[in-house]
Order: structure tokens, then C-alpha cells, then sequence
């Protein structure tokens, strides 16, 4: 039988055969009309597998534990897209006040979570260091957390903390000598300036704040420039907000290359302009040292105390070599700029719209000065007001609203809430500034807080507070910024020898009306301060005007302009 079937032609099976044929036809159709679709199935389904499992399960508590709680997504993995680009702080204090200061947002696949109640912070940030006190990278600086360049945005490790060792030494030798008298030297040229020009008020705040940071960080405010150019367009660049780059809010566009993602462009220019300057400044140093006219500066405690362990060979320098020294260097000069000049430029905004506390603070001020001369540093015990409304702007609008986010570097739990090793924590120091209970009518700028016994903030003696060691807005546990010190010196001189010279007033419209700068008006960096507004500043009077001049004048020949 089987030899019979095996004789017989093809066409003896009509409806067997020829079904075959035309089911083979139809797939090599297919094959051919999809091959790219299928191949593409192929490729990706893997990759789509992985990624629905990650969305399933990533950060998915342990059995006990429950997920941080928060507002749900508005897209899945992309997160929320309602947020105010421009002011940020806002959404997050809103949710912050609804889940009772604690909450979590996932976005790009990241979790955030968001701390907006002190003791909350307290407890991670320091009874719980260890796992709290690195940084996730910043997405539009790659490597800003491992590359031993910007110590505060650095993992917590060996370079971080032989950075901090050299800031700490650096800050507290400058303290010590009470700055080398540089903050009072800038302040007469501030004063002057202003003078000249007073249209140009915010501009001069951030030079004022630069030229103090150079003659610090390299003994000369010759690059103060350069430094304000870079810092006005390094804090944008590590801003996840309007101002910054789209690779900080979409961090997956980093993987795309320089002619897709355009963002990368400015920012590579910038690092490398940045580099070229503070080696540059080093240099400079380093060559002054040689020739026995280098000033005294951060960049000369460096080379000093690398020399003598080279000398000696006892090992006490800083642990680092001369390329991290510049980016240490230089990285200090760049964060005193603007963490200073947005509080000292929120002063101006606070005593315009609060001509009371203005007078107050200036009667107070020619009480202990008088007419002769302005602020120094020895006068801080008899001015409590000035600091007050100096402590007040800074609490009143934080110059860092949300916080610098940490890493998570070990899985934790808090009050039976998972929070996964990766997480990113943000505190919140807006939520903290507005907490009713530690500050009554929080949205009102009240430096009385700081003054009156009635007030939970009220701390004595008032020799020594108000001060701002201490305040939530300079952060705490490790990661606390080391120049709270420098801070309080140059706001204490630059604010109270600004009403010292000068009266702040909202201008007057043709219409005869008061036009009141708008009070929420602020840049949307993660550094930042209220964005350039219009006012009338005008010199006290003529004899204060001569003497203006007269203090310019007398220390000129040491200002270097």
C-alpha cells in the first residue's frame, strides 16, 4: 500500500496537499508583509516584560511593611505633570500638609520621597546617617555625585569627606581672622556702587557676594566675573524645575547623545569653561606662592599644608591631588554666591514691603554705629533686631525651599512604611518654615518671633540669638552646610550697612498709586531667591553720601576693582 500511495501524483490529493502548500504560501506572506513588526516583538517583548515587571514589583514593600503613601501618579512612570515648574515648592508643601508631612511620588521610575515634618527629618537624616547621607546624581551633570568635583552634591565617601575636612579647615581658619577683613572692605565698594548706580541693585548683590568668595578662595576678587557667570548658570543646571534642563525632569534623555538630547550641549560647555577657570586659578596661586606674593587664600591652605607633607613626609595634607583641590577650591567659591546673595537680596524685598520693621532696624543700627562708620563684625551682639529680620528672610523665604536631596543607601522602615535602598529623600524646608506651630501666621514676615518671649522661637540671651546655626534651611546631620558662619557675617554687614546708607521704598506709579513688588515673585532654582524687582533706593541723605564716598575712597587702593 505504502509503495501504491508513493506512485501516485501529486494531484491525486487535492484537498490534503494542496492545503499545505497554500499554508506555507500564506506564512512566508506574512512573514514577509511583518518580518519587522515580528522582529521587532522579538526584540523588545523581552525589554517590555522587564519593564511592565519592573513597574509591578520595583520598590515593592517586604511582607509587614506598606508603601510610603502619596498622591497616584498622573501618567504611569513618567509621575506626576501638574507640578508647578515654576515654583515647585508649592505642590510639594500642598501634599506635604495632606499626608501629614511624609509621602512618596515616583517619577521615571524613581522613588521620591518627601519629608515636610521636622522630626520626621530628624530622625532619618540624623539618628539614621548612615543610610541618608549621599546624593543621587543630578542627571544633567553626570558624575556630579562620583567624580570628586562638587562636594555638595557628592556620595557619601572617602572624597566627600576629605573635601569637607578641607572646607571645615579652610572656614574656620577665615573665621578665626574674622574673614581677613574682606567682608567689610566689599561692603564700603557695595555701598558706593549702589551710590552710583542704584537701577543695578541685584546684579551688585550677587558681585558683592562673589568678590568676597574670590578674595577668600584665591585671594584676589579679580575672577569674581567669572565665578558669578558660572554659578548663575550651574544652579539652573542642577535644578529639576523651569529654569533647569529637561534631562534633570526626564533623567532617561541623559542616555540619548549630544545632537538628540541639545540640553547636554550647554551643560558639557559650561563644566569644561568651569574647569578651565579654577586649574587656571590654582595655577595662578601656585606661581604667586613661588614668587612670595600669593595673599592669603583657601587654594594657599592647600598648597601649604601638601607642601609640608611633602616635606615632612608625615602624611597631614588633605588626601587629595591638584586636580580635586580646584574643584574643591573652586566649588566653594561658586556655592558662597548665590546661597548668600538670595537671602541678602530677599532683604531688600522684605524691608520694602515692611517699611516698619525697616525703621525699626535702622534705629537700631545708628544707635550702636552711628554716623561715622559701618557694621563690623563686633557689633553683632548689640544689633538682636537686625538679625531678626535677617533670620526672618531666611525662614521666611527659604532660600532652598525643597531641600538637596539625599540617597538612600540601605533599605529602611519608618513607622511601618518601606522605604527602598535607591529612594531619593528631599526635606522639604518650606513645609518645615511654615509649620503653625512653631511659627504662628507662618506666611507673615515677622521677625518679632525671634524677639518676643510670647513666641515658641524666642531663645535668650539676645546678645547671641537670633542666630542661624541651628536653622532647618541650612540642612542637618552630615550633610549640614558648613558656611552657616560665613553667612551670618556677610548678611550681617551687607544688610545692616545697607540701611545704614540707604532708605528702600515701593516706587510710586503715574497714577500716584504705591506699586509693591510682588512678594512671591522667586527664581525656580533649587537655589534661588526672589526674581529682580523695581524700588526706589535712595542715599539717607548728603552727609551720608559724603561719607559713602569718603569710606570708598580712604580703601581703594585695596579693593582692586
Amino acid at each position: 500500500m505504502a509503495t501504491l500511495y508513493s506512485s501516485l501524483p501529486i494531484a491525486s490529493f487535492p484537498n490534503a496537499t494542496s492545503q499545505v502548500l497554500h499554508s506555507q504560501t500564506l506564512t512566508n506572506n506574512i512573514f514577509i508583509t511583518y518580518k519587522w513588526t515580528l522582529l521587532a516583538t522579538l526584540l523588545l517583548g523581552p525589554a517590555l516584560l522587564g519593564f511592565l515587571r519592573y513597574l509591578l514589583f520595583k520598590d515593592k514593600p517586604p511582607k509587614g511593611l506598606r508603601l510610603v503613601p502619596g498622591p497616584p501618579s498622573t501618567i504611569p512612570y513618567i509621575g506626576r505633570v501638574d507640578i508647578d515648574a515654576n515654583a515647585p515648592w508649592n505642590s510639594m508643601k500642598k501634599w506635604a500638609d495632606e499626608y501629614k508631612g511624609f509621602f512618596r511620588l515616583t517619577a521615571c521610575g524613581e522613588m521620591h520621597i518627601w519629608l515636610g515634618d521636622s522630626d520626621i527629618a530628624q530622625e532619618l537624616y540624623c539618628k539614621r546617617a548612615p543610610q541618608y547621607s549621599s546624593r543621587p546624581e543630578v542627571a544633567a551633570v553626570p558624575g556630579s555625585h562620583s567624580q570628586a568635583q562638587y562636594l555638595p552634591l557628592m556620595e557619601y565617601g572617602d572624597h566627600w569627606r576629605m573635601q569637607r575636612k578641607f572646607a571645615h579647615t579652610a572656614l574656620n581658619t577665615a573665621y578665626n581672622s574674622q574673614y581677613h577683613g574682606y567682608i567689610p572692605l566689599e561692603a564700603k565698594r557695595f555701598l558706593y556702587n549702589l551710590l552710583q548706580d542704584p537701577l543695578d541693585h541685584y546684579s551688585q548683590t550677587d558681585r558683592f557676594c562673589g568678590r568676597i568668595a574670590a578674595r577668600l578662595c584665591y585671594g584676589s576678587p579679580a575672577s569674581a566675573a567669572a565665578h558669578c557667570k558660572n554659578a548663575a548658570e550651574f544652579i539652573p543646571q542642577i535644578s529639576p524645575s523651569a529654569s533647569g534642563p529637561i534631562t534633570n525632569i526626564m533623567p532617561f534623555l541623559g542616555a540619548f547623545p549630544e545632537w538628540i538630547n541639545t540640553a547636554k550641549k550647554p551643560c558639557r560647555e559650561r563644566r569644561e569653561r568651569e574647569e578651565r577657570l579654577w586649574k587656571g586659578l590654582m595655577s595662578q596661586v601656585r606661581n604667586e606662592m613661588d614668587r612670595g606674593i600669593a595673599d592669603v587664600s583657601f587654594a594657599r591652605t592647600y598648597f601649604e599644608r601638601k607642601h609640608a607633607a611633602e616635606k615632612s613626609g608625615d602624611g597631614r595634607d588633605f588626601g587629595f591631588d591638584e586636580h580635586e583641590a580646584a574643584y574643591a577650591v573652586g566649588m566653594l567659591c561658586t556655592v558662597a554666591i548665590f546661597t548668600i546673595g538670595g537671602p541678602l537680596y530677599c532683604f531688600f524685598l522684605a524691608m520694602v514691603l515692611h517699611p516698619e520693621w525697616q525703621e525699626k532696624c535702622r534705629a537700631e543700627i545708628d544707635t550702636v554705629v552711628g554716623h561715622h562708620r559701618i557694621i563690623d563684625l563686633s557689633d553683632s551682639p548689640n544689633l538682636p533686631i537686625l538679625r531678626a529680620c535677617i533670620k526672618e528672610c531666611i525662614r521666611w523665604r527659604p532660600p532652598v525651599p525643597l531641600g538637596v536631596p539625599r540617597l538612600v543607601t540601605d533599605d529602611d522602615e519608618y513607622e511601618g512604611y518601606f522605604i527602598p535602598k535607591g529612594a531619593v529623600v528631599h526635606a522639604i524646608d518650606l513645609s518645615m518654615a511654615r509649620n503653625p506651630t512653631l511659627y504662628p501666621d507662618a506666611d507673615a514676615y515677622n521677625p518679632g518671633r525671634w524677639l518676643e518671649p510670647e513666641y515658641p522661637t524666642y531663645q535668650e540671651p539676645l546678645t547671641v540669638h537670633p542666630r542661624l546655626l541651628g536653622h532647618h534651611g541650612f540642612g542637618r546631620g552630615r550633610r549640614m552646610c558648613p558656611g552657616i558662619e560665613i553667612t551670618e557675617a556677610e548678611l550681617l554687614i551687607g544688610c545692616g550697612s545697607l540701611l545704614w546708607a540707604f532708605t528702600m521704598k515701593p516706587n510710586v506709579g503715574t497714577d500716584g498709586q504705591l506699586q509693591w513688588p510682588d512678594p512671591l515673585a522667586m527664581t525656580s532654582n533649587v537655589i534661588g531667591g526672589p526674581l529682580p524687582f523695581k524700588f526706589d533706593l535712595k542715599v539717607r541723605s548728603e552727609q551720608r553720601r559724603a561719607k559713602i564716598v569718603e569710606l570708598y575712597q580712604k580703601d581703594k587702593h585695596l579693593m582692586m576693582d
